[in-house]
């Protein structure tokens, strides 16, 4: 599985980590995927790395009771602090990813109100919150939404920078729309895109929309 290589390629990364666990539980292999997100909360690493990934704890426990939400009974949860597990569904959950590091890429999700969650907006008033804002690493970034207004959603993503030089080419993004996550009726859209000219968005870059 190529998500395991870049996992041992980059392990002083939590993203490879919960990349392959993630590609694990898309695979149906629950358990190992537990053991993998579980993991990157348990895991030292440098304090560079730690400070560049501050936050990414809030969506990795997420995730890991997401698996328990939907596959409880197929997984061994002897070896999980109990202090991280709770029921967490939600109606809607959108989540950024993206390709390179040292690279600052913000998620903004603008609700039927047309509230705006992004970076210095954490929360808006209908209850929708975003995650901690990523500057240097891979992402991700998450916003939530316990109890959707019904509407159209607008997610956007603003390439804000980058710190490094770089002739790779154009920053490949990816984002997920989660429906109902956490429940029994969960639905998953993904959307790949790049960023445009020299990888400069200055106004925000549409990824898509949605209904509720």
């Amino acid at each position: 599985m190529g998500y395991e290589k870049i996992k041992d390629w980059r392990p002083m990364d939590p993203q490879s980590t919960r990349d392959y666990a993630l590609a694990l539980a898309d695979n149906k292999k629950y358990q190992e995927a537990l053991n993998e997100l579980y993991a990157v909360l348990t895991k030292s690493y440098s304090q560079e790395a730690a400070f560049r990934d501050e936050g990414i704890e809030e969506v990795i426990v997420i995730e890991i009771n997401e698996l328990l939400a939907l596959h409880r009974n197929q997984l061994d949860i002897t070896k999980i602090d109990k202090r991280i597990i709770a029921n967490l569904p939600v109606d809607v959950r959108v989540v950024l990813n993206w390709n390179k590091a040292d690279t600052d890429i913000d998620l903004w999700v603008t609700a039927p109100n047309g509230e705006k969650c992004y970076y210095s907006n954490k929360q808006i008033s209908i209850g929708g919150r975003i995650s901690n804002d990523f500057t240097d690493g891979f992402g991700p970034e998450q916003f939530l939404l316990k109890k959707a207004i019904k509407g159209t959603y607008k997610v956007e993503t603003n390439f804000f920078g980058e710190n490094q030089l770089t002739i790779s080419g154009p920053t490949t993004l990816m984002a997920e729309i989660y429906l109902y996550y956490a429940s029994g009726k969960q639905t998953r859209k993904i959307i790949t895109l790049q960023s445009g000219e020299n990888g400069k968005e200055a106004d925000g870059m549409l990824v898509g929309e949605f209904r509720f």
